[in-house]
């Protein structure tokens, strides 16, 4: 059963992102709000005013500019690291399509390793990560036969539109992420 392309990309980043926040280096240093801040712009209509920003950045003491350059290092890189996770994603499923069999996308593999290396240096569990990563690559099975697969539950069938849609949806995402994270307020390019 074929879903929209925009509910596929949001179920399939609401997945790995629950995944990833579960164990991420950085979900400690945000506070609730802030973590649903990021959450809200993985999502296909987000949209990054300055207001959210102001708001983003409201009441964060900034006076030890040290620790919080090394704070916005960590967040920067595992949110560089969670978008290259959907990018190699979406692009391993375009390839296993076109080649009729299950391709993994190198850049994956790096994505997978770093956001392993940034667990231990912060001795959190793999399990939530290995156990998406074993999700993955079941799924490239009958995605690169053109079969149904399951998503949070949801039947879903893969097509070079909806991975094309996710790869969009990644670099809308990376420019509001990395305006967010920059404490500068500055406009969307046009």
């Amino acid at each position: 059963m074929n879903r929209s392309p925009h509910r596929w990309i949001r179920t399939c980043c609401a997945l790995l992102l629950s995944c990833l926040l579960v164990a991420t280096p950085w979900a400690a240093e945000l506070s609730a709000k802030r973590q649903a801040v990021l959450m809200s712009m993985f999502k296909p209509d987000a949209v990054l005013t300055e207001q959210v920003h102001r708001d983003f950045w409201a009441g964060l003491d900034v006076s030890d500019v040290a620790a919080t350059e090394a704070a916005q290092d960590r967040l920067a890189a595992a949110m560089r690291n969670s978008l290259e996770f959907e990018s190699a994603t979406a692009l391993s499923y375009k390839a296993s399509m076109k080649q009729r069999k299950p391709v993994v996308n190198p850049r994956y593999e790096s994505a997978l390793k770093d956001r392993l290396v940034m667990l231990k240096a912060r001795n959190l569990s793999p399990d939530s990560v290995l156990a998406k990563d074993k999700a993955f690559r079941a799924s490239l099975v009958p995605i690169s036969r053109g079969k149904p697969f399951e998503v949070d539950g949801k039947s879903v069938v893969m097509t070079p539109a909806l991975a094309d849609a996710a790869l969009k949806q990644v670099e809308a995402s990376h420019d509001r992420l990395e305006r967010l994270l920059d404490p500068v307020w500055r406009e969307a390019a046009k």
